[in-house]
């Protein structure tokens, strides 16, 4: 198609011209028509034109393109035998369609015809000097246009083709660009995180799908007929329109996950924590902010229903517990009982204690703080830890022992770190199989801290779930295996009270070996330690 639309057009310059000059020469020099080659030529190039029009040029090879600038050429040369006519101006038509399009050897061709045809035509006008001097002008002129023609030619072409290369490639470019912006956007719509970001004339420039349902807007950002409104808290008061998070976000506040509440399109309450971060701006003179709405309505609910029920459990378990130390309180009183039973019914009736003092804190949250530290002595609470575990050791026949200073003074809350001592030693008798060894080792650290080591000669740890061990609920494979009851939240519970007595806690195990948990505390700058005392555990007879 692009082939037949450059032969017509080039062919109706020629005709064009061509036809011009024979109005011209009708009116000025109307004696030329009767000049039988003119008329031959005039009628040539028309016929010529009304077959370019008529012919199928997209069936027929290249080559006969050639045919009819050759054949523009010849109807030229038969006008140019009318006497002091200058068509021989016109040949520049057909020499400059060829150079356009074709190779040089076929622009040399085409000046070889012309210079024939002009020598052939036009020889009887004038001497035979005259007739040469002009072959050669005209040969000259129109092979200097036919190159210039047909460098430039060259060169447009390919200015063309890297254009086209350049264009492929930004479209490409621009494709691709495409393609990651929507896989991006179906990413950010994915999220439930609700992300926007505005301007600081207020224009939202970008949001996602979580926004949009949260706050009631449509694809393009326009507000819907049912609108969600801001408040201060929950029930409470609804925010003016320039303290909404927009607008704090649109004037550049920073905020750091505060707390606003929504009351969505839906009819419902929904808590969100507004976080702002600014990014690139668009122009110099606009800068533009991130707003992030993390919805917390689940974990706040979730929260509620925990505190709910562990109120509901603190208040079942107060009352057995009460029971239990009301009727051990009046067997102490008795004084039939055999000393061997009345340290048991002690025993028990710390137990019951403590259990009753963790039923009165259950309602605080993982990291109970405490506010007034006091000295500690972490031999207390081993020795005490160990007699509480003494009579299970026992029954498993396990050396359960106590070794090393006398008085290891820290400072902090008592109860909680005898809770990390309860729970590490629970586990080491639990996880020892019967004949084995569990003892507790007090000294002072290379860095001059407490240290309380808790070793066992038990089934020990993988590696891989070593690495996981404080992670909430989690048991090793082994430990579910076995059937021995546990939850999972004992060395969680127990790095996080080391780490609010700014200490450090370190497990090292060896499956099949055993293990050991080791807790390094700040010492309490007290009276100096006593020496230790060498090996000597708390027997289980006792």
């Amino acid at each position: 198609m692009r082939r037949t639309s450059s032969i017509l057009r080039w062919q109706m310059i020629c005709t064009g011209a061509m036809v011009s000059v024979a109005l011209i020469i009708a009116i000025l020099k109307p004696a030329v028509f009767g000049h039988a080659l003119f008329l031959m030529g005039l009628t040539l190039i028309v016929l010529v034109t009304i077959g370019a029009f008529l012919a199928p040029w997209h069936r027929m090879p290249g080559w006969v393109t050639i045919v009819v600038p050759f054949l523009d050429i010849l109807g030229i040369g038969f006008a140019v035998s009318a006497q002091d006519m200058r068509v021989g101006f016109l040949w520049v038509i057909p020499v400059a369609w060829l150079a356009t399009y074709h190779a040089g050897w076929v622009v040399a061709a085409a000046v070889g015809f012309v210079c024939a045809c002009l020598t052939a035509f036009a020889g009887g006008q004038g001497t035979p000097s005259d007739t040469a001097v002009r072959v050669v002008i005209t040969a000259l002129a129109l092979s200097f246009l036919g190159t210039s023609i047909q460098v430039g030619a060259r060169q447009s072409r390919a200015t063309r083709r890297l254009l086209r290369r350049q264009s492929d490639q930004i479209n490409r470019t621009a494709d691709r660009a495409a393609g990651h912006e929507r896989r991006v956007t179906d990413i950010i719509d994915a999220l439930d995180t609700a992300l926007v970001t505005v301007a600081s004339d207020g224009g939202i420039l970008k949001m996602n799908e979580t926004y949009r349902a949260l706050y009631g807007r449509d694809r393009y950002g326009a507000q819907l007929p049912a609108q969600a409104v801001e408040y201060d808290d929950h029930r409470g008061e609804p925010l003016r329109r320039g303290h909404t998070t927009l607008a704090r976000a649109a004037r550049g506040e920073r905020l750091q996950a505060e707390r606003v509440w929504l009351y969505d399109t839906l009819g419902r309450w929904r808590a969100l924590d507004a976080t702002t971060h600014p990014t690139a701006p668009l122009t110099d003179d606009t800068e533009t902010t991130l707003l992030i709405l993390d919805d917390v309505t689940e974990q706040l609910e979730a929260s509620a229903d925990r505190q709910k029920m562990v109120a509901i459990v603190s208040h079942e378990l107060r009352n057995p517990l009460t029971a239990i130390i009301g009727h051990v309180d009046l067997l102490l009183d008795r004084d039939d009982l055999p000393p061997r039973v009345h340290e048991q019914l002690e025993v028990i009736l710390r137990a019951g204690e403590r259990m009753q003092h963790l039923v009165s804190t259950a309602l605080e949250t993982g990291r109970a703080a405490f506010t007034e530290p006091e000295p500690v002595d972490l031999r207390v609470l081993a020795d005490a830890a160990v007699e509480l575990f003494l009579p299970t050791a026992a029954g498993k026949g396990l050396n359960l022992s106590v070794v090393g200073l006398e008085t290891l003074m820290t400072t902090g809350d008592a109860f909680r770190l005898r809770q990390a001592i309860d729970n590490i030693l629970s586990n080491a008798v639990k996880y020892t199989p019967g004949g084995g060894s569990v003892f507790i080792r007090l000294g002072i650290s290379r860095d001059q801290r407490a240290q309380v080591t808790i070793s066992d000669t038990g089934v020990g740890i993988a590696a891989d779930d070593l690495e996981r061990l404080f992670e909430p609920y989690f048991r090793t494979s082994d430990a579910v295996h076995s059937g021995i009851p546990g939850t999972g939240l004992g060395m969680g519970i127990v790095r996080a009270i080391v780490e609010e007595h700014h200490g450090e806690l370190t497990v090292t195990s060896q499956p099949g070996e055993g293990t050991h948990v080791e807790m390094r505390l700040p010492t309490h700058a007290a009276p100096a330690m006593s020496a230790s005392r060498s090996e000597t555990p708390i027997e289980e007879s006792r």
